[in-house]
């Protein structure tokens, strides 16, 4: 299972480099020859590519997973756009050279086709392009949880979680000051406590085509299995707890001479 999981974060890894996605903040322009990943809120640019001076209709529809007719448009009317689909009225506008589809959401994943009919005295030929998008939410900063410790059990689980985002990937990374030492693709991480060193630092990083985020380090130690900081804190409320049962046992016990 653990194989299996390292060979999807590695097929993973490789096909996001061939995949484009967009930027935040700039708007992408979609291409037939490949996947375009872009992040949920972005706009998405479809080109249209049409040859030479005669009038022509272009009409932009959805053909993947549900076959819908977006918008079409006249040369002839340029002023105006002659059907918009009531789902897609405030997103989707067309320029001279292609369309524009704003603020894209995670259900807009989908096959889109930009058609171009051409007319002169009667009806001449077609152009058509086909673009496939996949819109990801991105992901957020990745939680951790430790449970366990290495004085009452003989492994520390290291537990890693994200609130947001779409088809991500989990795993952890052991790092020192000098860069990583070992990768784990695995969302919950088990360290033996027998051959674990004596101190540790691990971070977990989640990803998708579109964004990646990295949590804060997590120190784990044989002593206590948790940051050094949380040790700490737990001494500086045990210590005064033990200092006024000692008060406590005093008063009673010289009560007691007295009595």
């Amino acid at each position: 299972m653990k194989l299996l999981d390292s060979l999807h974060v590695h097929i993973f890894k490789l096909a996001s480099v061939f995949q484009l996605f967009v930027p935040c903040g700039e708007a992408l322009i979609a291409r037939t020859d490949t996947i375009t990943n872009t992040p949920a809120g972005e706009p998405v640019q479809f080109p249209i590519q049409y040859q030479g001076t005669d009038q022509h209709d272009v009409t932009f529809r959805l053909k993947f997973p549900l076959p819908l007719k977006i918008l079409t448009w006249k040369s002839k009317y340029p002023e105006k756009l002659h059907i918009v689909h009531p789902l897609y009225q405030y997103r989707v506008e067309i320029h001279a050279d292609f369309v524009m589809l704003n603020d894209v959401h995670v259900n807009d994943t989908g096959e889109y086709e930009v058609q171009i009919d051409y007319y002169g005295i009667e009806l001449k030929n077609r152009d058509e392009s086909t673009f496939r998008m996949q819109v990801f939410e991105p992901v957020s900063q990745p939680e951790t949880m430790i449970l366990g410790d290495c004085t009452s059990s003989s492994n520390i689980t290291l537990n890693c979680s994200v609130s947001k985002g779409t088809n991500y990937l989990i795993y952890w990374e052991k790092v020192s000051s000098s860069g990583v030492l070992e990768t784990y693709d695995v969302t919950v991480l088990v360290i033996d406590c027998v051959t674990e060193e004596e101190q540790r630092m691990y971070r977990c990083i989640a990803e998708n085509p579109v964004s990646n985020a990295t949590s804060d380090r997590v120190t784990v130690s044989l002593y206590s299995g948790a940051n050094l900081n949380g040790r700490r804190k737990y001494l500086m409320v045990l210590i005064p707890v033990a200092v006024v049962a000692v008060l406590v046992l005093t008063i009673v016990y010289v009560q007691t001479l007295h009595g």
